[in-house]
């Protein structure tokens, strides 16, 4: 099977008030993300300080995302 891999980081946006993460890629180079966004709900009670914070942790320690089907 083959994996795709392309760089990435993580952005804070905001939905109905309510802190979320973002997946943004550098390039268009993992095709099955072309059509979709990657958002991640963060706890309850988050604030929006806390998740620049979780954000900034994470795109110092995550280079990129790796893609693989099943089967």
């Amino acid at each position: 099977m083959n994996s795709e891999r392309g760089g990435c980081r993580f952005v804070v946006t905001t939905h109905e008030v309510k802190p979320q993460i973002r997946l943004e890629l550098f390039h268009d180079t993992v095709s099955v993300l072309r059509s979709v966004k990657v958002e991640f709900e963060v706890l309850g009670g988050t604030s929006t300080d806390q998740a620049r914070t979780l954000v900034g942790a994470m795109n110092e320690m995550i280079l990129g995302v790796i893609v693989t089907p099943n089967g």
